[in-house]
């Protein structure tokens, strides 16, 4: 190659490289698409070996069940199962059924068997949609199919709908972020009332209790896949019209399209070919509409190739299938006759193709009601988010090693849960720097970086015109609601005193990366699904911010500050950086268990904010105005350990000056 040309292609990939990192980086929205997609390019990218899958399916399970909410399991208390009416109509019976799942929280279904029933049948257990739950045309008919030909079908109501009370509308409709704090998701309820119905099946004479099954459609189809990969019980698994990715969801927004208890809190970033590694080697039927708007052909199609390679490389190859129909969400014949003739296959070894199709006999929806128009008083549905996920009990330690053990261990087991996917060792790319003018008293400059997943943000800071070394700095983080960062941060700096440094870093949806109201409802929904929030992701943010002023040798020892809404982010990014020398809080929130109160995936499970805010242990806290009635617990645990002194109260942000040591 001639010199010019080499030295001419030399200077274009250097111009190329320099335009690409001159480039800003990816939305939020975009970030989130690009771990979306690598969540699922990652997930059963290979099939485990035999051996593998074999050693590793408890653990596997277990952080399944952990996922739901359900681990440990809740104690399998009485049922109490209760037939209220028996309808005979010839060829097939149907039982009204309800039973409790835990203790006041009913669980109401009805039961299609034949009429005639000599000895042990396959029971198919139907899980219904969010409509009207078993009185709906839809979900009679495919029960009653089964209860025509030889099963024992029991199709339930979800929470919240039928006859069934709960709630699983809760950050969809009703702003319950405290449930990704709690760890708790709808599923998990759905899955134990699901759980507990197969207890009941395995309690009749006429169920065969090693030939049971699961299919639903929609919601019913989610079901059936978690319950699929939680209960081994289960022998054949068909979920219908609800298969796809993490990536698709992301991607597809389709997460706007459902409610909570279609998702999982992922703090393993998995995806569904996990579930189907869990499901494996059992039989196993994806059914699907080509032309679904929720569950689209590009995200089913490729889960369900990675799990065909999966049941491969058990010898399970013919174990495994993917049926489809060019067709919306919801059954055709040809999807059903599918399915009919898998679980005969599977539960009846009759692989016969199915020829018939359901009847159009529909029971007037009162024939059919449980507890005949009048629900149980007092139940304890609605309550499931407080009873399935328990919040850690942490009561104040006798002595200071018993404390510090509990103090190790918690820092530890946040950072295996709900900051999981903040790594311990940040680094964050400086991008630019720039100086920004100033004033007589004060000199303003922005250092622009990158995050791990993306994005690029910015931090404002303001220092003395004429000060001489490295200054105590406070660190904050911008507020959501900030019009402007100009000049040091704008109006969320804190109006610490003229003799110290400031840095306020733009965590994501502050300064450039602001979204607007819908786009922030589906970020905040679509987090737990990557193993995330949007306040961890702000946490991740302020400890890059932290790890890059760290660098620049005019700024000195780092304090956090955090006001209102932006108090968790300093209280967390500073118990994961013990190099934060001390916590300012202004008018911090008291619990996790408030819905307004930012969420963290599965918080309680370690601790409240007293608790965790005491985490902190023994470096300062100074509270400006007053210590909130909530934080006297964090208070009470230092003065017990001769450190009551390094808790302060002062008037206002201005009198703060660094603790001393």
């Amino acid at each position: 190659m001639k010199p010019r040309i080499w030295l001419c292609l030399t200077a274009l990939v250097a111009s190329l490289q320099s335009a690409a990192e001159a480039q800003p980086g990816l939305s939020i929205y975009g970030s989130v698409c690009q771990e979306a997609r690598g969540i699922s390019g990652a997930s059963l990218a290979r099939p485990m070996p035999s051996d593998k899958w074999k050693s590793s399916l408890p653990e596997r399970r277990e952080r399944w069940l952990e996922m739901l909410g359900l681990s440990p399991l809740p104690e399998r208390t009485p049922l109490h199962a209760t037939v209220t009416g028996v309808l005979e109509r010839g060829d097939y019976v149907i039982e009204k059924i309800h039973f409790q799942s835990l203790p006041g929280a009913h669980v109401a279904g009805n039961l299609y068997r034949p009429a005639k029933v000599a000895g042990k049948l396959p029971a198919v257990l139907y899980l219904c949609g969010h409509t009207k739950g078993k009185v709906n045309p839809t979900y009679q008919a495919n029960p009653r199919w089964f209860g025509q030909h030889g099963y024992v079908a029991l199709v339930l109501d979800p929470i919240q709908l039928g006859e069934c009370q709960g709630f699983h509308h809760g950050t969809s409709r009703e702003g319950r972020w405290d449930w990704a704090s709690r760890g708790y998701t709808p599923a998990g309820t759905e899955v134990w009332n699901a759980m507990r119905a197969l207890d009941y099946l395995q309690s009749r004479p006429d169920v065969d209790a090693d030939k049971m099954g699961v299919t639903g459609l929609s919601g019913g189809g989610a079901m059936s896949w978690f319950l699929g990969a939680a209960d081994e019980r289960v022998k054949v698994v068909v979920p219908v019209c609800q298969s796809g990715s993490i990536e698709r969801m992301a991607v597809d927004r389709g997460t706007d399209g459902h409610c909570d208890c279609a998702f999982w809190i992922n703090y393993y970033r998995w995806c569904w070919s996990d579930l189907g590694a869990l499901i494996a080697p059992r039989a196993f039927l994806i059914a699907a509409g080509s032309e679904d708007v929720l569950w689209r052909p590009a995200g089913y199609r490729d889960v369900a190739h990675r799990i065909r390679h999966q049941y491969a490389a058990l010898g399970a190859a013919a174990q495994f299938d993917l049926t489809e129909d060019l067709s919306p969400h919801g059954y055709t014949p040809k999807l059903r006759q599918a399915i009919f003739t898998f679980f005969n296959t599977h539960l009846k070894n009759d692989p016969t193709p199915v020829q018939d199709d359901v009847t159009g006999v529909v029971e007037p929806e009162e024939t059919l009601l449980v507890f005949g128009g009048k629900l149980p008083a007092n139940d304890t549905m609605r309550q499931m988010d407080a009873r399935l996920v328990k919040g850690a009990d942490v009561p104040l330690p006798d002595t200071r090693p018993q404390w510090q053990k509990h103090q190790k261990s918690a820092i530890a087991r946040l950072r295996q849960t709900t900051f999981r996917n903040i790594p311990a060792d940040l680094a964050p790319r400086m991008r630019d720097k720039l100086a920004d003018g100033g004033t007589s008293d004060d000199v303003y400059s922005t250092q622009v970086f990158d995050t791990a997943d993306g994005l690029t943000l910015a931090i404002k800071t303001r220092r003395p015109q004429n000060a001489a070394g490295a200054l105590p700095t406070v660190l904050f983080a911008v507020q959501p609601g900030a019009r402007s960062t100009f000049t040091g941060g704008g109006s969320s700096r804190p109006g610490i005193a003229a003799e110290f440094a400031t840095a306020g870093v733009e965590v994501r949806n502050t300064g450039a990366t602001s979204v607007g109201p819908g786009y922030l409802w589906t970020l905040r929904r679509i987090y737990p699904l990557l193993g995330h929030t949007l306040p961890e992701r702000q946490v991740s943010d302020l400890l890059d911010g932290a790890a890059l002023i760290r660098q620049d040798l005019a700024f000195g020892p780092l304090a956090l500050f955090g006001q209102g809404e932006t108090a968790t982010q300093a209280i967390y990014a500073a118990v994961l950086d013990p190099r934060i020398s001390e916590l300012i809080l202004d008018a911090p929130p008291e619990s996790h268990t408030k819905p307004e109160t930012a969420e963290y995936i599965g918080i309680l499970r370690t601790g409240d904010l007293p608790q965790n805010l005491a985490l902190m242990y023994p470096r300062p806290i100074t509270f400006v105005g007053k210590v909130p009635s909530g934080f006297e617990w964090t208070k009470k645990l230092y003065e017990q350990f001769g450190a009551g002194d390094r808790i302060r109260v002062i008037g206002h942000v201005r009198e703060w000056c660094p603790a001393q040591n």
